[in-house]
């Protein structure tokens, strides 16, 4: 399965299953017989919607093979939540059911926050004289691009540019990677150092002529 349907997947139960604890911490202030009507008819879709979001969450990550430090804390939230949530409804304990909610809420909202974010920087050890601009382009390729790029630039995770492809060239990739590109790609301006973004820029622009990468781990 691709990773744009997966995204799509992901996205949408996400929305179903805040709606779900929307409506059912509602009606566990408004009317609790109808709170228990409402689960009981919700039940098996709202396992499917959970299950649906924790495994193409999951999926995504997997297919990725990095994550973000806002993305961590996103999980901590979520898998927090859903246990609070069984609790908080089951018992009756208000509180437990709004805390639940607010985090799931919450956690949506640092998954948006954290698209403008760079990942974890990946460990990369590269072979071969790694003292010229190409060279350190890779390594910086590797350690922060590879992700949502792949080795060879033809990943495209989650609609992500086929840089194998690319008809930019290095002035235009440098701006690119400053600013990121909105919903897609976070900024790394700040992250890495101007040195780093030219030479990085200069490795992607070649990219089509690029011999097997000198990656070790």
């Amino acid at each position: 399965m691709s990773s744009t349907l997966l995204g799509n997947l992901h996205i949408w139960s996400v929305m179903l299953f805040v709606i779900i604890y929307l409506i059912k911490t509602v009606l566990l202030f408004a009317n609790e017989s109808m709170l228990d009507k409402f689960t009981k008819i919700t039940k098996v879709p709202e396992m499917i919607v959970s299950t649906v979001f924790l495994v193409t969450g999951i999926w995504l990550f997997v297919i990725l093979g990095g994550i973000k430090t806002m993305q961590i804390i996103k999980l901590v939230m979520v898998f927090t939540a859903i246990p609070m949530a069984v609790i908080g409804f089951k018992k009756r304990k208000k509180g437990l059911a709004v805390l639940s909610f607010l985090l799931v809420v919450g956690s949506y909202g640092i998954a948006e926050v954290s698209k403008k974010k760079p990942f974890i920087k990946a460990n990369v050890t590269m072979q071969g004289d790694n003292s010229t601009g190409l060279a350190n382009g890779e390594k910086v390729y590797f350690e922060n691009c590879a992700f949502c790029h792949g080795i060879d630039g033809k990943k495209a995770y989650r609609g992500a540019s086929d840089l194998s492809m690319t008809g930019y060239d290095e002035i235009m990739i440098q701006e690119m990677v400053k600013i990121g590109r909105k919903g897609k790609m976070p900024g790394y301006d700040g992250t890495l150092s101007a040195e780093e973004i030219a030479n990085v820029a200069l490795y992607v622009a070649g990219m089509k002529n690029n011999p097997t990468p000198k990656v070790v781990e």
